[in-house]
């Protein structure tokens, strides 16, 4: 059984295997104070297309070697990456059967254009939980008596995790299931009740 408290970071849209884990969390501790490390979620998430997964990430300020705290990484907008990420998702979700209910509510989301990455996770994390009818609590600072816990799924092995929660997909039939996808590839196949079904599945 998963522990009532994480200590851990949060994740652009959640990979599907995070977010069942949070969902089964009473409360999570996000330290903004911990180093930003590159190669995770933090600033990147994957789609479904009919090539195949498709990574997004999000652009930083002096770049993802610098090894300052979390609170202090900005996100860059030089480039316009909201617009490139918010058309990635309408081109290959818009035939999804949730499309119309969720596409309005994240468009606002990429308009919000907030200086600090971690206040864009925690405006995505209270989205999602809102979505799929989440519990936790979000606490920033660090706690006194449970470890540090990174996610063990990063981008460059998401798609090896056993026992994927599966459903039916958008481009299955061309690419085959693509498991441990960003939370958004199941809300937008299978709805927030049914998501919280899955996700809550042992």
């Amino acid at each position: 059984m998963l522990p009532t408290e994480l200590n851990t970071d949060l994740q652009y849209f959640g990979s599907i295997s995070f977010i069942k884990q949070l969902l089964q969390t009473n409360k999570v501790y996000y330290n903004v104070d911990q180093v930003y490390t590159k190669m995770s979620f933090k600033n990147r998430m994957v789609i479904g297309t009919a090539q195949g997964p498709l990574h997004l990430s999000i652009p930083i300020i002096g770049g993802r070697d610098q090894k300052i705290p979390m609170k202090e990484i900005k996100i860059a907008y030089h480039i316009p990456w909201m617009e490139q990420h918010y058309k990635s998702i309408v081109s290959n979700y818009r035939r999804s059967p949730f499309f119309e209910y969720y596409h309005h509510e994240i468009k606002e989301i990429y308009a919000s254009q907030p200086v600090y990455l971690y206040q864009f996770l925690i405006n995505i994390n209270e989205w999602v939980r809102k979505q799929i009818k989440g519990k936790w609590e979000i606490t920033l600072q660090e706690p006194l008596n449970s470890n540090y816990q990174a996610e063990q799924w990063v981008p460059k092995n998401y798609n090896q995790i056993s026992n994927p929660i599966i459903y039916q997909q958008v481009f299955e039939e061309k690419t085959g299931f693509m498991p441990n996808l960003s939370i958004l590839d199941i809300l937008f196949c299978c709805g927030g009740k049914h998501a919280n079904t899955l996700l809550l599945a042992p």
